[in-house]
């Protein structure tokens, strides 16, 4: 698979896991709850360091950086 997850959004992603992670750690969440944030915890964590999310590829979003064009100045001019 290619990268599909800008570094914006990883960032989010690494961050909200590693928050998740802590509330599960100090008992804030607990039960079946806990688990359920766990798996998604290490889901946005995983796809945050691999730089690839399978549900983006799914639904064919890509977030990472593209090369974007410019305009010079033959561009602007018609020639």
């Amino acid at each position: 698979m290619t990268r599909n997850v800008g570094p914006e959004d990883r960032i989010v992603r690494i961050v909200v896991a590693l928050g998740l992670g802590a509330l599960i750690y100090f008992k804030v969440i607990d039960g079946t709850a806990a688990i359920v944030t766990g798996v998604v915890a290490a889901y946005l964590l995983l796809t945050g360091v691999f730089v690839r999310c399978p549900i983006y590829k799914m639904a064919d979003i890509d977030t990472s950086i593209q090369e974007q064009s410019y305009s010079t100045t033959d561009d602007r001019s018609g020639l």
